[in-house]
């Protein structure tokens, strides 16, 4: 059998369901995974039950010496400082390369710089709205290809409803105004329905919004943190609808968790940015709007309409059953596979001895050459200012003794103040 070397940051979140979702149903080719960061728990125990070896805490040096071993390098790309700094300071030897795009690219500093597409033989998209993407205006498209990320959703199509008192508005995600919409509290404050229940599932800040919430006085709104995977389908059961308003800049490509709630027959309200449009179809599987009026407004419809929560909630989960199988990211893959195969392994070089700042900015792509002129501008956009995300804060985490991104995260900050 072929050999697949996975080289990615973490198999946390999104990206380790995914990745072990297609090695769970691959029988064409072997797998390993390089992890450049961080390791979950969660992450391991998958490992240890698909029999997957993970290579650890390995040198940049080891993971070089690693790759020729294996027929096809299966990198997962997003703006993480360990990730650019390995493909930048590094000279890989003879290889065949996919990247896989984990985010959509469309937002600062989440993008892909034009030399992110040189590098690899063929780049794969996670939904096809990145093909929009500038930095794409004349690239050869024989070199990019789309596959719908998922870790499959069997686990939610079979959901009970549970009985309940009043009507309950979920979310499930990150809780943190780099991805959820910086008004949803104010979306929150105009449904004007004493048996609405907000329930907002996830973390990173959720104990500073609901601060934020106390202090506007809604008390309709329930936190819980961070819950674990298998925990969701509690949550799901007594979900009358899914509310998913995010910000329009916000890094999404093919979310799993839009994923998981059609899969679990929810009548969907988003935002009609780009990837929500793409994932669902307005009218049919939920309702997409653009205003923070209209979202209020899909909230009262809803809640006054179960005849129609039921079927927007059968039409979404008959959309999930069709694009988000395993199967079907199995059967794409093995076709992505197969293609790159056929060609032969050579040599990748990015750029070499430069420092920290200059990983950084080469992430950018052509933005960073405006970054330091623009960073008071930029300082104003929350997608900054997050500490993780391919932000400066992020960079500087990573490698604080560098000068002059610890200077560009204190500038940051200060416009904070």
């Amino acid at each position: 059998m072929y050999s697949v070397l996975h080289i990615t940051v973490h198999c946390g979140g999104g990206v380790g369901d995914t990745i072990f979702g297609l090695i769970s149903q691959d029988k064409e080719f072997t797998h390993e995974i390089v992890i450049l960061g961080y390791v979950l728990e969660k992450a391991e125990k998958k490992a240890q039950e698909l029999d997957v070896k993970m290579h650890i805490n390995l040198t940049h040096k080891l993971i070089l010496k690693l790759i020729p071993h294996f027929d096809i390098i299966l990198i997962h790309v997003w703006n993480h400082p360990l990730l650019y700094d390995f493909l930048i300071r590094n000279e890989l030897p003879y290889s065949r390369v996919i990247m896989w795009g984990h985010n959509s690219g469309f937002h600062l500093p989440n993008v892909y710089p034009r030399k992110i597409f040189n590098y690899p033989d063929l780049f794969v998209f996670t939904t096809p709205l990145s093909y929009k993407l500038p930095e794409l205006k004349d690239f050869p498209k024989e070199k990019l290809y789309d596959i719908w990320s998922t870790a499959g959703v069997d686990d939610f199509i079979t959901i009970k409803k549970k009985e309940h008192k009043g009507f309950n508005i979920g979310y499930i995600g990150t809780v943190d105004y780099a991805k959820m919409h910086p008004d949803f509290l104010k979306i929150c404050s105009k449904v004007k329905n004493s048996k609405v229940k907000f329930i907002v599932v996830g973390g990173t800040h959720e104990k500073e919004i609901e601060a934020q919430a106390r202090e506007m006085g809604l008390n309709n709104i329930e936190f819980t943190g961070r819950v674990p995977y298998d925990k969701l389908k509690e949550y799901l059961s007594i979900f009358d609808v899914f509310a998913y308003p995010l910000a329009p800049y916000h890094y999404g490509t093919c979310d799993l968790v839009l994923q998981i709630a059609m899969a679990s027959c929810l009548p969907i309200i988003v935002f009609n940015n780009p990837m929500e449009a793409y994932m669902i179809k307005n009218g049919y599987a939920g309702i997409g709007v653009y205003s923070v009026n209209a979202f209020v407004s899909a909230i009262n419809i809803l809640i006054n309409s179960p005849e129609l929560c039921k079927w927007y909630g059968g039409n979404a989960k008959n959309e999930a059953i069709e694009r988000f199988s395993l199967h079907k990211l199995a059967s794409e893959w093995n076709k992505v596979f197969n293609k790159v195969l056929q060609l032969p392994k050579k040599i990748r070089k990015w750029k070499l001895d430069i420092t920290p700042k200059d990983v950084f900015l080469e992430s950018l792509g052509d933005y960073g050459k405006y970054f330091e002129d623009k960073i008071k501008e930029l300082a104003k956009d929350k997608s900054w200012q997050t500490e993780t995300k391919g932000s400066v804060h992020n960079y500087c985490s990573y490698f604080p003794n560098d000068p002059i991104l610890k200077k560009w995260s204190k500038i940051m900050k200060s416009e904070l103040e």
